[in-house]
């Protein structure tokens, strides 16, 4: 079995399916695909660019082969992610070389991160694999809609795999402690175990989009919270062109 985890930026598998992507591993072949390389992971447009990206793809390297998986890039600049036709296309592709049993992916709908490289990324994978006639498992993570959960039975190797992000802050105790309180909380729903994992499975159904009065609240709640915490407009300039990315 090939489990697909598509992230937008490197760094999203660790964080927020750090356990899972390790208990995988041990039994099945394990995918991280980087939709960017995080060209614009940094406030110092002196790095910006390859500089960075080069430092992003070194450290997700580094956290794959602890994680014992395979690593692919599929060439788009952060912050930049398109949701049209060539992106549909590349990812429409890329699902079919490699035929995953089960992807994980950002949520784009019911999401804690309102990104747009998540967003994009969480959108056209499920039009990559809504058309297909026996499409893999989807399970969407960073989700307050959450469905399925996966107790976590180990830290030293997540937070190993974790630290190796350290040009994003991951190897940090106060991000280590916020890993665990994310997990904390998606615990109580495991049937036992203190900290967990949780996902959205979809199942391409209409009614799966609909929004009780209290996801409504969450949504914008969420939305608030990343309107303030989000990279603002400068974050991404110079323009791909001026950083000769394209």
């Amino acid at each position: 079995m090939r489990v697909l985890f598509l992230c937008a930026h490197a760094d999203d598998s660790e964080f927020c399916c750090g356990n899972t992507e390790l208990m995988l591993a041990k039994k099945y072949e394990v995918v991280i695909a980087c939709m960017t390389a995080d060209e614009y992971g940094t406030k110092r447009d002196d790095f910006k660019g390859k500089r960075i990206s080069l430092i992003r793809e070194k450290e997700m390297e580094r956290a794959a082969k602890i994680v014992g998986a395979k690593l692919d890039w599929l060439g788009f600049i952060d912050g930049y992610l398109p949701f049209n036709r060539r992106s549909f296309n590349v990812l429409n592709e890329y699902i079919h070389r490699i035929k995953p049993d089960v992807v994980f992916a950002p949520e784009p709908l019911f999401t804690l991160d309102f990104h747009t490289d998540h967003v994009n990324t969480g959108k056209l994978i499920y039009l990559v694999l809504k058309q297909m006639e026996h499409p893999p498992l989807l399970l969407y993570f960073h989700s307050f809609k959450t469905n399925y959960y996966v107790p976590c039975l180990e830290w030293e190797k997540p937070l190993e795999a974790l630290s190796c992000h350290v040009s994003q802050g991951m190897a940090r105790r106060g991000t280590h402690l916020g890993w665990k309180l994310y997990r904390l909380i998606y615990g109580f729903f495991t049937g036992g175990y203190r900290f967990g994992e949780g996902y959205r499975v979809v199942r391409f159904k209409p009614t799966e989009s609909s929004f009780s009065p209290l996801r409504k609240l969450m949504f914008w709640i969420s939305r608030a919270f990343n309107k303030i915490s989000l990279p603002k407009g400068d974050r991404y300039k110079p323009t791909p062109k001026e950083l000769g990315l394209i």
